[in-house]
């Protein structure tokens, strides 16, 4: 389990990834459990369930056997990207990762990392990943890898395919054989599960996780009533900027 703590004001969020362990504090606390499958029995005490979906690839085979179900398209992608000479590598540079990823999020409407509080994710436990050719990084990855429970989750993902200066097919397929040197690099590490994130019914996005032969999960997050309490007013807030 994968414990990240986040000091807001007066008080402290607790997020444990993976993985439950009830603690007397959980009744008074913000805390919440992220990403618990529903294969595990957990005894679960005093909090409320959110069900939501995942994507997962299981790595715990010859990495031959992962590279041959994936789809025909994919693999021929990947091979254009490797013939253009993209290299990959890894890092734990949060604010570097940051750097990168946060004008791609503002370009796509997402939630850009915040630079005052990115500490909060520098544990050893997280990753950042990135494509490179010709010197420029095209695509970058962030994760959250489990030892303890063998998975190891997709975060963040950024590219510059939303830049006029870089070719959208080129750095697709960049972020391909990203993908395909995330999944060796991890499985030499001994993750067992590579968890692509949700896919939130936008199209293309589960077709393209099913390409590297992944399947959808049922998943659930367990939080605390106070935690479950601050999800709300962050609805609530969401809604009402909407408006």
């Amino acid at each position: 389990m994968i414990t990240i703590r986040k000091k807001r004001l007066f008080f402290t969020l607790t997020e444990n990834w993976f993985g439950y362990k009830f603690k007397w504090s959980d009744l008074f606390l913000p805390v919440c459990y992220r990403a618990l499958r529903n294969d595990v029995n957990y005894q679960l005490y005093f909090g409320v369930k959110k069900y939501t979906k995942t994507v997962v690839l299981p790595i715990d085979k010859p990495i031959e056997e992962i590279h041959a179900n994936f789809n025909k398209t994919l693999k021929a992608h990947i091979r254009k990207g490797e013939a253009a000479n993209v290299q990959c590598y890894t890092n734990n540079d949060i604010a570097g990762f940051a750097a990168f990823y946060n004008p791609f999020a503002i370009l796509k409407g997402l939630l850009p990392l915040d630079v005052n509080t990115i500490h909060e994710y520098a544990i050893a436990e997280w990753k950042s990943s990135y494509a490179v050719m010709n010197g420029e990084i095209l695509v970058a990855h962030s994760y959250l890898e489990d030892k303890e429970s063998g998975i190891v989750r997709l975060m963040e993902s950024g590219s510059m395919r939303l830049h006029d200066e870089f070719d959208s097919k080129t750095v697709a397929h960049a972020n391909k054989v990203l993908h395909y040197y995330d999944i060796k690099y991890f499985k030499e590490r001994g993750l067992q599960i590579y968890d692509f994130g949700g896919w939130d019914d936008l199209p293309g996005l589960l077709e393209f996780k099913e390409s590297f032969g992944a399947y959808p999960i049922n998943i659930y997050n367990y939080f605390s009533y106070a935690y479950n309490i601050k999800e709300n007013l962050k609805g609530i807030a969401k809604y009402i900027k909407k408006k």
